[in-house]
């Protein structure tokens, strides 16, 4: 299909174009009031994760760790007004629907000796006493019991804990938000001077998450742009220049989001950065679209045919960048992350989206509006070059850059090994809590409630014994018992408990409550009896009703990755070098699920990256005909990469779902200023035939353009520092970071790898003057296909002569020959007429000699026509060798037998003459 067609069709119809992007438009503008936001913890873990099975089947024996905390801080809780305001509180939960425990001073039972007779009669009764006595046994009672003290209160009797573990029905999104409403409604009835009461836990976590979600698709949208106003007005300095871009931005995000409910995707902490990137990053191709516009009107060009020239030279570069970016944000569904997944599939959708918005709308409201007012500053060159003072600086940019080339090198070289270093050391986090900032609410809640009582972060250690009843054996029970003891000694475990609680307790207080006795029981049937007394509801959180499997819950304030898989390595080692091999102990919870994701992360960035390197490799390779160009186009965005990774391991920036990103997207995006550079270059060095030049040439025309799209980008992604969320602001800074040492490299490396590479790309085959006829029919290309003819043409330079204009004169020298692509020219003679001795076709090629050596014209050559002329010389042949071995073979081939034949023909002349 010719690619020629589509955009000059969407020039001669522009009102049908606006009444086709319009309905779309609004389309998916009515979809987007069914868009849903997702502020669960599911997306972050491993897809298809064999232990999220486990983890429900946990859940379903022991209950939900989906734990809320309401912590009540005052001088003494142990008055009869605040155990009444716990009783109402925890007798309020019970009745919720979807709590399925409720733990706290009036709820539980205490154990307690009374001679030979074992009493685990409530703590508190029915009715809270009034008498300070009944209040003192109350009190001592609870701080002398290890269950509850770091539980349910602290050692002190200053702070007590009611402990909510709540499950909602599959699918009930409105449960987290009903739940935590009403528990602030409740703690809002309580409120007294001298009592602080606050709540924090998973429901809240992840309803505050998703106010924050909303709040960034509110805030970033208007600040990208502002910021895109603020970098189009210092570009362009035109109405167009502002209004296209934003236009072209607000448009994608429309269908982005509309696409994103008809694929069933949320708006989740990730993909609601979407609509902001979509404004940044669809600046890019328009900015590339509107300065080449810009520059065809200041060469003079009429603005119908400056908006043709724009619409079709643009077309495949652009559609190749657009493309690279999607392969960019695309390979992030190869990750094993829900939440990655869904931001690539999305992005992906978006930009797709971007592309053909921007394929539309640019050329027609440029159609619409009238020519800008175009007045850029010249400088006059050494040479009386009438230039921007932009490409002024860019020349000398160049001359810079060939100067100093090794030292470059070596820069570059000595930061990337050192990057590598940085990158080695960095750390993976994944921790949901670990997502907002230091300063929220939430982060100081999490850091009270450890400080004051226990962490409200827990998960569990399932002890399988695979026998029934096996879990009254004292040896099991003494093996949980150590266990626990090993995780109070370690950093960051605040409390544990287990079933081996409960036995130890009640053997102490069947012995005078003296604290030797508080070890597991020698007897089983012992242990049986005790159990006995125990109500089954109380103790059914830490062993299943055939008494088989048992369950450590964990409470903890780790809110770091590393620092949980630090734990549980520490944990297992303990177990395997102290546990029998008939016991199986296995962690889950939905925390350990979050953090089995980090390790998936870590392995996903380097395949992700690598994959997208190999992609877009293999695109350019086919783009530049060459995998040596292809990889070299690269390098460039490699390095800012390798950078931005080492940096973060430096800095102590840890690897998370948003930071886990930078790579691959990166690379898809910077990829586009080097796609436009190389390509640009490939034209130059056609016409100029010196690399040099050409790379200078590049940087003067294009040095504009990628500077103000990589700030664009680097300031789309600089707002992300606003948002509420930590992976977030990483990525949006680091990407920016990404965005700028990417600039820096494409206007110092590139051009250096530039003057040492010879380019031809696809669309210069492409368009290469080139026939058919002319192949099946001139010598010089026998045996060729197309294609291989089309090459030939890339790798010389096409000059058109007006009918009547000599092309070649006599006793000139040359080391050309020349192949006539159109029009027909003929070979005169001398005289003063200029007869015509010989017509010259096209397909017919002269000067072939001058290709050895360089010869004098020995007659004058004019057209007859209007004619192309493809002129080859031996610079061309020696690049065509080393590019394409095998064309060029067959071409020396073919050049061997035309000589041959005219030195026949020559010697056959000069024999008849002498007979």
């Amino acid at each position: 299909m010719n690619l020629k067609k589509i955009p000059l069709w969407i020039v001669a119809n522009p009102l049908t174009c606006v009444v086709i992007v319009l309905v779309i438009t609004v389309f998916f503008a009515l979809q987007i009031p069914r868009l849903e936001i997702d502020s669960s913890s599911e997306g972050l873990m491993v897809e298809n994760d064999p232990a999220r099975l486990y983890y429900e089947d946990i859940k379903k024996k022991f209950g939900s760790d989906n734990l809320t905390v309401i912590m009540i801080k005052a001088q003494d809780v142990f008055t009869t007004e605040t155990l009444e305001t716990i009783q109402r509180l925890s007798q309020t939960l019970q009745a919720t629907p979807g709590v399925s425990r409720v733990e706290s001073l009036t709820t539980v039972n205490n154990i307690k000796g009374e001679g030979e007779f074992l009493n685990t009669d409530p703590l508190v009764g029915a009715e809270i006493p009034k008498e300070k006595e009944k209040i003192q046994k109350i009190r001592s009672d609870a701080l002398q019991n290890r269950i509850f003290v770091g539980n349910i209160v602290s050692k002190d009797g200053n702070v007590a804990a009611i402990n909510a573990y709540t499950e909602a029905k599959a699918g009930d999104k409105a449960f987290n938000p009903t739940f935590t409403k009403l528990v602030d409604s409740l703690i809002e009835k309580e409120k007294r001077e001298g009592v602080e009461i606050y709540q924090i836990g998973t429901p809240l976590t992840k309803v505050t998450l998703g106010e924050y979600i909303q709040g960034d698709m509110v805030g970033l949208v208007p600040l990208a742009i502002g910021f895109l106003f603020l970098v189009l007005f210092l570009t362009f300095r035109t109405f167009q220049g502002v209004a296209i871009p934003m236009a072209t931005g607000l448009v994608s995000i429309i269908w982005v989001l509309g696409e994103m409910v008809l694929i069933g995707y949320p708006v989740n902490v990730i993909t609601a950065i979407i609509p902001a990137l979509m404004v940044a990053i669809g600046f890019t191709e328009d900015s590339h679209m509107i300065s080449e516009y810009l520059h065809e009107l200041e060469e003079g060009a009429e603005k119908m045919d400056a908006i043709r020239t724009v619409a079709v030279q643009t077309a495949l570069p652009v559609l190749i960048t657009t493309f690279t970016t999607v392969i960019g944000f695309g390979s992030l569904i190869t990750s094993d992350i829900t939440m990655l997944i869904q931001f690539g599939v999305a992005s992906a959708l978006g930009l797709t989206s971007n592309w053909i918005i921007s394929a539309v709308i640019v050329p027609v409201m440029l159609i619409y509006w009238p020519v800008p007012k175009v007045a850029q500053s010249h400088v006059i060159t050494e040479d009386g070059e009438r230039i921007t003072p932009m490409a002024l600086f860019m020349r000398k940019l160049g001359k810079w850059n060939y100067r100093w080339r090794r030292q470059i090198i070596i820069v570059s070289g000595v930061l990337t090994v050192a990057s590598l270093w940085g990158w080695y050391i960095m750390e993976v986090n994944t921790d949901f809590i670990s997502f907002f900032k230091e300063t929220t609410f939430i982060r100081k809640r999490v850091k009270d409630a450890h400080e004051s009582l226990s962490g409200v972060i827990n998960f569990y250690i399932v002890v399988e014994t695979g026998k029934e009843d096996a879990a009254k054996e004292p040896d099991t029970l003494r093996h949980v018992a150590k266990l626990q003891e090993h995780l109070k000694g370690l950093t960051n475990v605040d409390n544990s408990l287990s079933l081996a609680n409960y036995i130890r307790m009640m053997h102490r207080e069947m012995n005078g409550s003296k604290p030797d006795f508080e070890v597991i029981p020698d007897r089983k049937e012992l242990i049986a009896q005790y159990l006995l007394t125990l109500d089954t509801n109380e103790i059914s959180k830490y062993v299943d009703f055939n008494y088989s499997t048992m369950n450590i819950s964990v409470r903890h304030n780790i809110t770091s990755s590393s620092q949980l898989s630090q734990l549980l390595e520490q944990t297992k080692a303990y177990v395997d070098k102290n546990f029998p091999k008939n016991l199986k102990v296995q962690f889950t919870g939905e925390g350990i699920l979050i953090n089995n994701a980090a390790d998936y992360m870590a392995m996903n960035q380097i395949t992700g990256f690598g994959q997208t390197f190999l992609i877009i490799g293999l695109i350019h390779a086919a783009l530049f005909m060459s995998f040596k160009a292809g990889f070299i186009s690269l390098l460039p965005n490699v390095i800012p990469i390798v950078f931005n990774f080492g940096l973060m391991g430096f800095l102590g920036i840890p690897l998370n779902v948003g930071t886990s990103m930078i790579a691959a997207i990166a690379l898809g995006i910077a990829v586009d200023d080097t796609v436009h550079f190389m390509v640009h270059y490939s034209r130059e060095l056609n016409e100029v035939h010196d690399q040099e030049a050409a790379t200078y040439r590049t940087l003067a025309a294009l040095g504009r353009p990628i500077i103000y799209s990589s700030l664009a980008l680097a300031a789309g992604f600089i707002i992300l520092m606003f948002s509420n969320f930590i992976p977030t602001i990483y990525f949006g800074v680091l990407s920016a970071v990404v965005m700028i040492v990417a600039m820096v490299s494409e206007m110092t490396f590139t051009p250096i790898l530039m003057m040492t590479t010879r380019l031809v790309t696809v669309w210069d085959t492409l368009a290469a003057k080139m026939n058919k006829d002319i192949v099946g029919t001139t010598p010089i290309f026998k045996n060729f296909w197309l294609w291989e003819a089309k090459k030939v043409a890339v790798m010389g330079k096409l000059t058109t002569f007006k009918k009547g204009e000599t092309m070649v004169r006599k006793g000139e020298v040359g080391n050309e020959m020349y192949l006539i692509i159109s029009g027909r020219a003929g070979v005169t003679d001398s005289g003063p007429q200029g007869k015509v001795i010989k017509n010259l076709p096209p397909g017919e090629i002269f000067g072939e000699m001058a290709i050895v050596e360089k010869t004098v014209r020995a007659a004058d050559v004019v057209a007859l026509e209007d004619v192309e002329l493809l002129g080859i010389d031996d610079k061309a042949l020696e690049r065509l060798r080393k590019r394409f071995p095998f064309t060029a073979a067959k071409l020396f081939l073919n050049l061997s037998r035309i000589i041959s034949g005219r030195l026949r023909e020559t010697t056959e002349k000069l024999t008849h003459q002498a007979v």
